[in-house]
C-alpha cells in the first residue's frame, strides 16, 4: 500500500522550471500527507517531509526544526518573485514559430500570461501600462531596453 501512496522523491535544483517542478512536487506531497491523517497514521511532518526529499534538497532546510519553516524555505529556494514588466514584454513579444500550430501558439501565450500579474484596474493604470510596454518593446536600443527589464517596477 505505502507504494500506491508514496509521494514521488523530490530532487530538483534550483533551475528556470524549478517552480513547476516544486509547486507540482508540494501538491502531491500534501495529498500524501492528507491521505496519512485520513488513515489515522501517526504523523511527524517534518520527517514526511525528510523521507520524500533528495539530499540535495536536504541542504537547503537541514537547519530547520519545523515542518512550516521548511516548507517555506523549501519556497523560498525553488519559487523566485517574477518580473511582470519583464513577464509582459515576453508575452507580447512572443511570435508564432514556423513549426508551431495555431493551437500550440495560444497555449503558449496562455503559458507565459501566468507570470504577467494581471489583475482589474482602472482605464488610466490600464493606459499607463500599455504605454510602457509599447515603449519598452519599441525601443531601438538593445541595452537599454534590458536595463528597463531588469526593474520590477517603472514609473511611466
Amino acid at each position: 500500500m505505502d507504494k500506491v501512496l508514496k509521494a514521488k522523491r523530490f530532487s530538483q535544483d534550483a533551475s528556470p522550471v524549478a517552480a513547476k517542478e516544486w509547486k507540482f512536487w508540494y501538491r502531491t506531497f500534501n495529498n500524501y500527507v492528507d491521505i496519512i491523517q485520513t488513515l489515522g497514521l501517526p504523523l511527524d511532518k517534518l520527517n514526511v517531509l525528510l523521507s520524500n526529499i533528495d539530499r540535495t534538497v536536504y541542504n537547503y532546510i537541514e537547519h530547520c526544526d519545523a515542518y512550516e519553516e521548511a516548507i517555506q524555505t523549501l519556497g523560498n529556494v525553488y519559487v523566485k518573485p517574477t518580473n511582470k514588466i519583464f513577464a509582459r514584454h515576453l508575452l507580447s513579444s512572443r511570435h508564432q514559430k514556423p513549426d508551431e500550430s495555431i493551437h500550440q501558439f495560444v497555449q503558449a501565450l496562455h503559458e507565459l500570461s501566468k507570470d504577467c500579474n494581471f489583475k482589474s484596474v482602472t482605464a488610466e493604470v490600464y493606459k499607463e501600462e500599455a504605454i510602457r510596454d509599447a515603449f519598452i518593446n519599441g525601443l531601438e536600443s538593445n541595452p537599454i531596453r534590458q536595463r528597463l527589464l531588469e526593474n520590477r517596477t517603472l514609473d511611466p
